[in-house]
């Protein structure tokens, strides 16, 4: 090659690697948005569950049966000892049915899952969300809701957020596993919260590693969005 050749090369060469840095970094801000460097999880939270322009009406379900949900409508219910069971493919559990008016050809479901009073001990529990779609009788493979991430607030019971997509569905399951129980979800360490009380006082914690043992029971509220195309809302 004739060195008059390399000022003509060199720029093909630098263009081409911006591209493989600009689609590398695509690829991992649609595995996990928390991973993209220009969002903190902060702004994922508040961007997914903060207040939006528009507040988005929440519901609360009835203690049994399905549960109507219409897309942009936030929905909280419990899942306790008086729900059905079934034997899903990740073993027997304790569901709840979420009923959308029309099947969506792609989806995000916002799930938080809220902290319990421990009923065996001290200390608060949550319940693990693993998303069967209903297809007639049957249920396509569980979504597990991960990853999960702990939101701690003061004077509101603590919480996990967790988003996925689903394509072609109208009917869910909202279910769990017995394999998590007897573990715990384990959070990475905190900040130390600071906040001011009504009285003017501060409420103040300090940075602390969570860890919250899974139960067969819980309360979650879940949304419901309309995406363009697949993999998109989370």
């Amino acid at each position: 090659m004739s060195p008059f050749d390399l000022p003509q090369t060199m720029p093909r060469y630098r263009l081409l690697l911006a591209i493989l840095v600009l689609a590398a970094c695509a690829q991992a801000h649609a595995a996990n948005p928390l991973s993209f460097v220009t969002e903190t999880f902060g702004h994922w939270k508040d961007r997914l569950f903060g207040r939006p322009a528009r507040p988005v009406p929440e519901m609360k379900a009835p203690p049994s049966g399905p549960i109507a949900l219409p897309p942009g409508t936030r929905v909280r219910f419990g899942i306790d000892d008086d729900a059905p069971q079934n034997d899903f493919s990740k073993g027997r559990s304790r569901y709840r049915v979420i009923e959308l008016p029309e099947e969506l050809e792609h989806a995000a479901v916002r799930v938080q899952v809220i902290a319990r009073k421990n009923p065996a001990g001290h200390g608060n529990v949550v319940f693990k969300p693993l998303l069967y779609v209903i297809e007639g009788d049957d249920f396509r493979a569980p979504v597990e809701v991960k990853p999960l991430h702990l939101d701690i607030r003061p004077f509101r019971k603590s919480r996990l957020l967790g988003c996925v997509t689903l394509d072609k569905v109208r009917r869910i399951a909202v279910a769990t596993t017995p394999n998590a129980l007897g573990k715990s979800y384990e959070s990475e360490v905190r900040d130390a919260v600071k906040a001011p009380t009504q009285g003017g006082f501060y409420y103040t914690t300090d940075a602390v590693k969570t860890k919250l043992p899974f139960a067969a029971t819980g309360d979650l509220v879940l949304e419901v969005t309309r995406e363009a195309k697949a993999g998109e809302g989370c």
